[in-house]
């Protein structure tokens, strides 16, 4: 029986290069099937580029039970079946086409196809590797990464009604340069940096080594001689050195009239005094080390602070000089804080943070009993030393308070440094407060002042204050 030949242009529309093919109208197909899918894939993936994040490994790091769209199965060339690998194939171009645009979105997102789905174009019998792409898991993290993954702005422990208050204080005492630094004592959790400058721009004022430390120093040096063993019951006598220091009154005289123990030179801050107990018991190398454990040359973990600076000179009346806090000595209001939080924390230095959650355990600078000693010598400094005129002066803050005052004329400039670090209440610290003032011959506040004000509204503020102060225990 003769078989009959299909007509020559059904054969040729079956097999011509000018008629879609079934591959390309089954790629249609399946483009459109998994349109749905690439879309929202696409647009999840956008969201995560635009937040800098590495899909790809999110991707890779999805578990295996997480469902994929796997490539279509092998097929073996046939004639009822005979383009299904190359649906696969084009099936694959799309998807890698859609990876494509992703990409150039900003996202390498899609796993790639590894190869074509399949073989050469009209090879009988060939198959093709089998390559998922994780689309289910894109689809499932995308939304979630869209939603969570935004950087969060940390919270910063700094309270703005305060440092506002404190702020309208410098503007209104027309301060050339001056700035305030709050913190809480235990924590160092800071809760205002204040400044302010008539001169110029006041940005981070309060963390530059902007002003000579003055007798504030004092406190380190005092640290130094307890340290070494030095009793606060010694005695030494002196005279002359309220202003200016000569090396003759370095030396013991018939002329010194005026004896103070030890306990009371810082107090007082008694120059020529501290000078001498300085010259007596310690080397420049000891005073060098107890600066840098107190913080100096360290920015303290603080962002943008700059460390502060302290110059010890070997040559002894120079040395004595700088111990006494008449040395090329520089501190910020931020150390300044941290120097009278040390005593506050019984001789932990607790570096100071402005973000919640940023707190970190204190590291010890001196002996608790160091620590004491000093405790006592900065309440004396508020309740009969050089800090007394100021915080008895109505209105009285509500509290006790302990610190160290400090002052220096530049004689050559003709500007007045003023200072005042210390904490409330002086028995049981809650505060830490520290204030710099650089006025001209003509001033309005200093200091001292400034320091208890501020302590005043950081309490008013922290709702706390204390109806009644208590004296702080020697």
């Amino acid at each position: 029986m003769r078989h009959m030949a299909p007509p020559r242009d059904l054969r040729l529309r079956r097999f011509s290069a000018n008629r879609p093919s079934l591959r390309a109208r089954l790629a249609r197909k399946v483009k459109e099937k998994l349109t749905p899918l690439l879309v929202p894939l696409c647009a999840g993936l956008a969201v995560a580029g635009a937040v800098d994040l590495v899909l790809p490994e999110r991707l890779g790091n999805e578990p295996a039970a997480v469902a994929t769209v796997a490539a279509a199965p092998d097929f073996a060339f046939s004639d009822t079946r005979a383009a299904t690998d190359d649906i696969a194939d084009d099936a694959a171009d799309d998807v890698a086409d859609v990876a494509d645009v992703a990409a150039a979105a900003g996202t390498a997102s899609l796993t790639p196809m590894d190869a074509t789905l399949g073989g050469g174009e009209g090879a009988e019998g060939s198959s093709a590797p089998s390559t998922a792409v994780n689309v289910g898991a894109a689809l499932a993290a995308a939304p979630a990464l869209a939603r969570g993954t935004a950087p969060e702005t940390p919270k910063s422990t700094r309270q703005q009604a305060l440092e506002d208050r404190i702020e309208t204080m410098l503007e209104r005492g027309k301060t050339p340069y001056a700035a305030v630094v709050v913190m809480e004592a235990h924590t160092g959790r800071v809760l205002a940096i204040a400044e302010h400058s008539t001169r110029g721009s006041s940005k981070d004022l309060a963390l530059q080594p902007m002003a000579p430390a003055a007798s504030v120093f004092k406190i380190v040096t005092a640290s130094a001689l307890l340290e070494d063993g030095l009793s606060p019951s010694s005695k030494i006598c002196y005279h002359g050195g309220k202003t200016r220091m000569r090396p003759a009154l370095l030396e013991n005289s018939k002329r010194d009239n005026r004896c103070l123990t030890f306990g009371d030179v810082v107090p007082h801050s008694a120059n020529v005094a501290i000078a001498k107990l300085a010259k007596q018991h310690l080397s420049p190398l000891a005073l060098r080390g107890q600066a840098a454990r107190w913080g100096f040359g360290s920015d303290l973990g603080f962002e943008g602070l700059t460390p502060s600076t302290a110059t010890i000179p070997v040559e002894p009346f120079a040395f004595a000089e700088s111990a006494a806090g008449f040395g090329d000595v520089k501190i910020s209001a931020m150390h300044g804080a941290v120097l009278a939080s040390i005593v506050a924390n019984g001789g932990l230095l607790v570096p100071p943070t402005d973000v919640v959650g940023g707190e970190h355990k204190g590291k010890r600078v001196v002996s608790p009993k160091t620590a004491r000693a000093l405790k006592s010598m900065l309440a004396d400094t508020v309740t009969a030393g050089t800090g007394r005129r100021t915080f008895q002066q109505r209105p009285r803050l509500d509290v006790s308070a302990a610190g160290k005052t400090g002052s220096l004329t530049d004689y050559s400039t003709g500007l007045d440094t003023s200072w005042f670090v210390g904490y409330a209440p002086a028995d049981s610290p809650e505060l830490v407060v520290a204030a710099v003032v650089v006025n001209t011959a003509i001033w309005h506040i200093k200091a001292p002042w400034l320091a208890k004000e501020s302590l005043r509204a950081a309490f008013k503020e922290r709702g706390s204050a204390r109806a009644t102060g208590k004296v702080a225990a020697r």
